[in-house]
């Protein structure tokens, strides 16, 4: 049996797990309530809130909040990234023309037209953590400006993700967005070459914020690593999303099984003089780190997988490429889950090909340490920083996004941004300040309420279900031709109706209680237990021989089958959460208090 506890406010937030699996604490449940009952203005606002990028997580985000989905015990989680893609395609900045507006709808310390502070603040890199500590510091009033090497903002948006996947206009309109409330940006100016850190810092900046992500592909040093025809996978993409000319790639063999990989495989197989794609990965389809809409997209679109498979050699004739030969992989992690390939030696297998991609990871480019040389750098060229605050051995000095922790989630770097602008904010202003600044937008406050509304009569029979996408014989027409498109409203509505409604909690008056078990009988999926308190290791002298109710939150879907076969009304169904200061109240929990019984 799991440890027994007696619920407290902690208890009951941290059973909203969509929320508490976002990095950004994104109230999922809201906005997919909101969206359930067709109500996509207010789940607009409840996505956006805590998100500057709320349009672009509807595309691409890795979507912690669905692995965190309670409803994936029961069947499978709540479609949650697309039903926000559903949302924002309807209000968010892909079709509201006044960028101001949706800014209004963002939730953080400051505001949209924040006193101006005397202040500066630099930030490197216009990608999502640089652009999301913008957004947060321009709302309290600094000056900031950001410093992008490339002619375009935008970072692994711009050139890391395929238009197939992102449109450009989404990304710039996010981006835009920000600059609405006052950022500078100036491209073109790569750090440590047109200007160094130290300079920065003699031009007046009260810190600055290093957020360039990682943008070198590592590569493999197998023999003949040095011939023709060997491609970074990130070169790929960049030449890509730019619409260079790529020269015909032929058979091309793609190395990875994540979602770069998959990224760089299925740009491949759009272009013209491709001729097959196969994608070599160490580990088996189920170990694939790659997300399952990439790998069934894959394979609907041609390429050939093979799994367990290592690299061992480069082959051909010295100066170009011909072939990869790999070896049969026995395991990919070993006993303690720790990434430990082993290859079976006289398992030798030659794959000809004209081009190999290598999409193994990513390194940074630490070029940009020129004349600061008391910046501790990482493995991989990361900034050794904070993993809270981004604060860095140097007191003026912040790091955020990839190039401090490494590779991750797209709306980990958003989340690590905006605590980066909380911590330079803090430097600057001092804590006190800091505290006052954030304090109610840190407190989420608490609702203990009955409520009557009730869950869609057919919501546990309601399967997962996925938005059309564009048939895979057209997806090569153009080279932006989105792959996924939007749930229509019935669809939505639907979808977000499996919602298991997280936060409406069966609350239990002892006062009331008969023990007469009617509860535990009556529930379907078997989460109430009667029990004696020494059963769970909770009885004292006082309590000998006295009985508790036990219920495995995993289990209940909020049926309300106990509240109204209770006789004593012992049991009600009431709402227990944080309220979010972006969420319409009166949309959300509705002006009926009466408690189901």
């Amino acid at each position: 049996m799991r440890k027994v506890v007696r619920p407290d406010r902690r208890y009951f937030e941290k059973l909203i797990c969509c929320r508490e699996g976002c990095p950004v604490n994104t109230d999922a449940r809201g906005y997919v309530q909101a969206v359930a009952k067709g109500d996509y203005r207010t789940a607009y606002r409840i996505a956006r809130g805590p998100n500057p990028f709320a349009s672009i997580c509807g595309r691409v985000c890795g979507a912690p909040c669905e692995t965190a989905c309670r409803r994936g015990i029961v069947d499978e989680p709540v479609n949650i990234r697309a039903i926000k893609r559903t949302t924002t395609e309807r209000h968010g900045v892909e079709c509201n023309e006044d960028l101001l507006e949706t800014l209004k709808m963002a939730v953080g310390p400051g505001s949209v037209d924040a006193d101006p502070r005397p202040e500066k603040v630099a930030i490197v890199g216009a990608g999502v953590a640089g652009m999301s500590c913008a957004h947060d510091l321009a709302r309290l009033g600094y000056q900031v400006t950001v410093f992008e090497a490339t002619e375009e903002p935008g970072g692994m948006l711009r050139f890391g993700v395929p238009i197939f996947r992102l449109p450009r206009n989404v990304w710039k309109r996010e981006v835009d967005a920000i600059l609405e409330l006052g950022v500078e940006l100036k491209c073109g100016v790569k750090i440590g070459e047109d200007v160094t850190i130290a300079e920065l810092r003699e031009q007046d900046y009260e810190a600055v914020l290093v957020a360039i992500g990682l943008q070198k592909s590592r590569m493999l040093d197998l023999p003949g690593h040095d011939q023709e025809g060997i491609l970074p996978g990130l070169t790929l993409l960049d030449d890509y999303n730019a619409r260079r000319k790529i020269p015909p790639l032929g058979r091309t063999v793609v190395i990875g099984g994540g979602n770069v990989a998959y990224d760089c495989a299925r740009c491949a197989v759009r272009l013209e003089g491709t001729t097959s794609v196969h994608l070599v990965c160490l580990e088996a389809l189920d170990e694939m780190p790659a997300d399952l809409i990439e790998v069934i997209e894959g394979d609907e679109e041609g390429l050939l997988r093979m799994n367990r498979r290592g690299p061992v050699r480069f082959v051909g004739d010295g100066k170009k490429v011909t072939g990869l030969e790999t070896r049969k992989v026995s395991r990919v992690f070993d006993e303690q889950g720790r990434f430990s390939p082993q290859m079976e030696n006289g398992s030798e297998e030659m794959l000809d090909c004209d081009t190999i991609v290598l999409a193994i990871g990513q390194a940074g480019d630490e070029s940009f340490v020129t004349g600061v040389s008391e910046i501790e750098l990482g493995r991989s060229g990361t900034v050794v920083a904070d993993r809270e605050t981004g604060r860095t051995s140097i007191p003026w000095l912040f790091a955020a996004g990839d190039i401090a922790m490494g590779p991750g989630l797209f709306i980990d770097c958003v989340a690590q941004g905006r605590r980066a602008a909380q911590a330079i904010h803090e430097h600057i202003a001092g804590k006190d300040q800091a505290d006052r600044d954030y304090a109610p937008f840190l407190d989420r406050g608490w609702i203990t309420e009955g409520i009557r509304d009730n869950l869609q009569r057919n919501w546990m029979d309601l399967e997962r279900t996925y938005p059309p996408d564009e048939e895979p014989a057209r997806r090569f027409d153009a080279a932006d031709i989105q792959v996924e498109h939007i749930f229509g409203d019935a669809q939505a509505r639907d979808e977000g109706a499996r919602c298991l409604r997280c936060e409406v909690e069966t609350v239990f008056d002892g006062n009331q209680c008969i023990l007469c078990g009617g509860c535990a009988d009556v529930c379907p999926t078997y989460c109430l237990r009667l029990v004696s308190l020494a059963e769970i290791g909770m009885e004292t002298e006082e309590t000998r021989g006295m009985s508790a109710i036990i219920k495995d939150e995993d289990r209940c879907i909020r049926c309300a089958m106990c509240a109204i076969r209770c006789p004593t009304d012992a049991i009600t169904m009431e709402r227990l959460c944080g309220f979010e200061p972006w969420a319409d109240r009166e949309a959300l929990v509705g002006n009926d208090a009466e408690k189901t019984r």
